[in-house]
């Protein structure tokens, strides 16, 4: 099988490196502003929340979530751009999948959650 870059013109080929995307760690720089978020939140309902079953729920989703995206990924289904993330891969999932993606929403949700809770004036059942 030919290689792409043998059948493109000199003209398309300067035009591909012109247009050539540059290494820029998107996944994880976007997802930094709300570290900034949950500090606030974390402050405010720390007390209330059960962290033991934080944390179960939190490996439960880590488990089941890279089991389905290990399947997505290897029968194609789902793809990333090696531009857009920081490099190393776990079975072919980005690193930052399982250390940031997999934990960080659903806790989020739970301290969100807790957070608010004193202004719907409900007591948690215990």
């Amino acid at each position: 099988m030919p290689d792409i870059d043998e059948l493109l013109s000199e003209e398309d080929k300067k035009k591909k490196d012109a247009t050539a995307q540059k290494k820029w760690p998107a996944s994880v720089l976007l997802a930094a502003p709300f570290f900034f978020i949950v500090i606030p939140l974390y402050k405010a309902a720390k007390e209330r929340v059960n962290w033991k079953a934080a944390i179960a729920m939190v490996c439960t989703f880590e488990v089941l979530m890279f089991f389905a995206e290990f399947f997505s990924v290897s029968r194609g289904h789902w793809i990333w751009n090696p531009n857009r993330t920081l490099g190393p891969t776990v079975f072919g999932i980005p690193i930052e999948e399982p250390l940031l993606y997999y934990w960080f929403p659903p806790l989020f949700v739970v301290i969100l959650l807790h957070a608010l809770e004193p202004l719907f004036g409900r007591k948690a059942d215990r």
